[in-house]
């Protein structure tokens, strides 16, 4: 019988919700929010520019953080003693994740919306970092170092020598170095999450240290930006605009996600009801990302060519009143629920086949 205080520890963490469902918001603002610049009178919230790189690397460092925590059982077990076999689990767990945001990110391509989808990519990612699941982290900083610092640049030379070339490879390798979201850019902010996860995540002072991290990297970045911008290494690859993928951005992008986490973490304790609804959109983040792209597809592209904060809010309200009714009447969202469901079986499926080999 499980006991009370394993209950408690296994329990959803409130504020990891929280900063999910400002990730996919974020991102919804990013695709059909008016800060200005897209709408034919110009005028709109300047404030949005923040939805712009931010989200999206929230988001990915999100799923690096929940991977760990399927690994430890939500912290239950430090990496460090988790047994082969969990490990193994977890590893086809996470690579059925992988398959299926990589099916659904294809099937929202073929919509046709103007919007990059950042599943395929993101789901390429989780293929790519199971072998890196348990990896210690001696070795993780200096291979995200590695990637902050060159992945956007080797992103770019190959991608600028594939367009050289009258043949192009197969779609999926485009992801190492695709325009959006390039393989060697998001693995980066997915190994950050592996790190995040293996925190003390319920722990007060461990929300405040990465609040402090988080804003000492992101203002760090923009410091080394002003310095350097007009002395003589400027270079485009100290720039800090959204998408870029230089090491100023990148670094910024990972300090702004780990102070948000952080902040969330630390709300969430206190104001929990206030944050229900918050709650109940990043618990379903998949299922409400997909539905934006829906809407869009439905409504037609002039949401984003044309964009209206009127469409935003309107949007942004619907999505999160399904997803608090949802939660309320049904549980867990329903895309998150197909990926739990076939992860679990087909590790299971192989566990009970490899167990049955062995007798």
């Amino acid at each position: 019988m499980t006991s009370p205080s394993t209950t408690r520890v296994r329990a959803r963490i409130d504020g990891l919700d929280v900063a999910r469902a400002i990730a996919v918001l974020g991102m919804i603002a990013a695709h059909i929010g008016d800060e200005g610049t897209r709408a034919p009178d110009t005028e709109g919230w300047g404030w949005l520019v923040i939805s712009h790189g931010f989200p999206s690397s929230l988001f990915a460092v999100l799923a690096g953080v929940s991977i760990t925590l399927m690994l430890t059982q939500r912290g239950v077990v430090p990496v460090a003693d988790v047994g082969s076999e969990q490990l193994t689990r977890t590893r086809i767990r996470v690579a059925v994740r992988g398959g299926l945001l990589i099916v659904m990110g294809v099937a929202l391509m073929l919509l046709d919306t103007f919007v990059a989808i950042v599943l395929t990519n993101l789901g390429i990612a989780f293929l790519v970092a199971l072998p890196a699941l348990a990896w210690r982290r001696r070795v993780l900083v200096p291979l995200i170092a590695v990637l902050v610092l060159a992945g956007g640049w080797v992103a770019r030379v190959l991608s600028d020598a594939v367009d050289a070339e009258p043949s192009r490879p197969l779609p999926v390798l485009d992801a190492l170095w695709s325009y959006r979201y390039p393989l060697l850019v998001w693995l980066a902010y997915l190994l950050v999450g592996l790190i995040v996860g293996r925190l003390a995540l319920r722990r007060d002072v461990t929300a405040l240290w990465l609040v402090a991290g988080g804003v000492a990297l992101a203002v760090g970045a923009r410091v080394v930006e002003a310095l350097l911008s007009d002395g003589p290494l400027e270079s485009p690859w100290l720039s800090s605009t959204s998408h870029s993928y230089t090491p100023v951005e990148m670094t910024q992008n990972i300090g702004v996600a780990l102070a948000v986490t952080g902040s969330c973490l630390w709300l969430a304790r206190r104001i929990p009801r206030l944050l229900w609804p918050l709650r109940a959109t990043g618990s379903m983040a998949l299922t409400v990302y997909v539905l934006q792209i829906l809407v869009i597809a439905l409504v037609g592209n002039e949401m984003i060519l044309e964009p209206s904060n009127v469409s935003l809010v309107v949007t942004c309200a619907g999505l999160v009143a399904f997803a608090c009714a949802w939660r309320a009447w049904l549980g867990q969202g329903p895309l998150e629920r197909l990926m739990t469901v076939t992860s679990n079986a087909a590790a299971e499926a192989y566990l009970t086949r490899d167990r049955t080999a062995l007798t």
